[in-house]
């Protein structure tokens, strides 16, 4: 069972001005836009607070939130290692055009300085039962830390945990009777969890990969290893503001 409290790091100054432009369909070139004030954190705060109160289970979260508008990324991850903070909740926005001349904070300059790891949520995601977390690496590379907290995550909810075994650049297929055989003796016999299953992808489109995980298997929670294997592949160099248009589940990445 994961009992976590829950800290808001307001990244953001309140009230402030920012521009939004206006898409509309003439004055082509125009600066069509309108300014807006960033909202009040407390509606927010307001929100978790009831909704937390709402689930009846033994453990109440702690919430709380603080002023982070004059951090820096460095000053952000000297905060969570000081706090011990077990995992990094981030918002993507679906459209970055939509909103300009606000603060750029760099998510993915924080993951590199610290050791938990960085849940990304897409907008537009709906709140559901945790049924299946895929895990993606090369088997040969597997990191049993990752998948023992993985199995923490799904256990609660008897989600299953499904380790997809893709081949990094460079390196051999694994045949599929010896593939099966490693994962047994080298991870199933370690991770206490009966929901642990396994698969051998020999696809090498990693597009397609992503799109039969979320479409095909109907997968909740996506997770990668930061800056290794098939991570450039998926999400490029740098994570930005904004998910692939293929990832539309939450991506949870791991420490490198």
């Amino acid at each position: 069972m994961v009992n976590a409290d829950l800290i808001i790091a307001n990244v953001f100054k309140e009230n402030t001005l920012v521009k939004i432009p206006e898409y509309v369909l003439i004055a082509a070139g125009a600066d069509n836009s309108d300014t807006v004030k960033t909202q009040n954190k407390q509606s927010l705060l307001s929100k978790l607070i009831s909704l937390s109160s709402s689930y009846k289970n033994d453990f109440t979260p702690q919430i709380n939130d603080f002023d982070a508008s004059d951090f820096s990324e460095t000053n952000m991850a000297q905060f969570i290692i000081k706090n011990n903070i077990w995992m990094i909740v981030k918002g993507m926005k679906e459209n970055m055009g939509l909103i300009t001349e606000i603060r750029n904070f760099n998510i993915h300059s924080v993951l590199n300085k610290v050791m938990c790891p960085l849940l990304l949520v897409p907008q537009k995601y709906k709140l559901k039962e945790l049924e299946r977390i895929v895990y993606m690496t090369d088997l040969r590379y597997c990191q049993l830390p990752v998948v023992k907290c993985l199995a923490n995550i799904a256990r609660p909810s008897n989600a299953k945990l499904q380790i997809a075994h893709i081949s990094i650049q460079g390196l051999p297929d694994m045949e599929e009777n010896y593939a099966r055989s490693f994962f047994s003796e080298v991870i199933g016999a370690v991770i206490n969890y009966d929901q642990l299953f396994f698969n051998n992808i020999k696809e090498k489109d990693m597009q397609k990969v992503v799109d039969v995980m979320i479409h095909g298997l109907n997968t909740d929670l996506l997770v990668l290893i930061n800056h290794q294997f098939h991570f450039e592949q998926i999400i490029g160099r740098y994570i930005t503001g904004q998910l692939p248009e293929n990832v539309i589940v939450p991506l949870l990445i791991f420490p490198g």
